[in-house]
């Protein structure tokens, strides 16, 4: 059996998709994006009464002190 060399090194092809993601305006998406997502969470957390938010508070608390001596091992 005829044993063929692996080259280690980018291929015209990837090369090619790399050079275009960095051309591309991510920055920009990104901002709109994250502008996007507070603005989403802070107007549900402002819907939200007291209560509830007490209890999702205690809930997050409860899962982290429970599941704090599995995250040790």
């Amino acid at each position: 059996m005829r044993r063929t060399v692996q080259r280690s090194g980018w291929k015209p092809a990837a090369l090619a998709a790399a050079g275009i993601l960095l051309l591309l305006p991510a920055p920009a998406h990104a901002s709109q994006y994250w502008h996007g997502f507070k603005k989403f969470w802070s107007e549900f957390f402002q819907q939200q009464s007291g209560v509830v938010m007490t209890v999702l508070l205690i809930g997050v608390i409860s899962l982290i002190i429970i599941t704090r001596g599995k995250w040790r091992k």
